[in-house]
């Protein structure tokens, strides 16, 4: 019998065994833990899908639409954070625009809002600096909106998007 997980952003996770789930969301790097495990055949899946993807808009982007913040990347490409947090990298939030850098790690860092700030904690094996310090290994470190957040050698900037943008 397999098993899924319906991710905030509406991507249905399928594995094999009930407690055998990928810890982040594939499509958004969301944590899958607090999403509820449904058996594959469950009616309730359609309908939780159908939830997840109403609020959606019409046209989306590759930069998190939703997302009032953003990590901006040195060619100006933005990677949307979503309101939750999440793990920003190769495999996480962002994954499609940072398949370019490869020095950034599949999971390079988690990322959380607390309200006028940020909490980041890298988990990345060749670290990330915040204004030119080092973050220390898996502590959380505080970071503000405009703060130079460099993912192993990828400089970004943290900013916060504007309602026009």
């Amino acid at each position: 019998m397999a098993f899924c997980k319906i991710c905030a952003c509406g991507r249905k996770v399928v594995f094999d065994r009930p407690l055998s789930y990928p810890s982040n969301c594939p499509d958004c790097g969301r944590q899958l833990a607090n999403c509820p495990t449904y058996p594959e055949g469950d009616p309730r899946i359609a309908e939780q899908m159908q939830k997840k993807q109403e609020p959606a808009p019409a046209e989306s982007t590759a930069a998190a639409p939703a997302a009032r913040y953003a990590l901006v990347l040195p060619d100006g490409t933005r990677i949307g954070i979503p309101d939750e947090g999440g793990v920003i990298g190769r495999t996480g939030i962002g994954a499609e625009e940072l398949a370019a850098y490869p020095s950034v790690s599949r999971q390079h860092l988690k990322i959380s809002r607390r309200r006028s700030f940020f909490i980041i904690e890298d988990i990345s094996r060749y670290g990330t600096l915040v204004d030119g310090r080092r973050v220390p290994k898996d502590e959380m470190f505080k970071v503000d909106v405009g703060s130079k957040i460099t993912l192993c050698n990828v400089e970004t900037t943290l900013t916060e998007i504007g309602e026009d943008a």
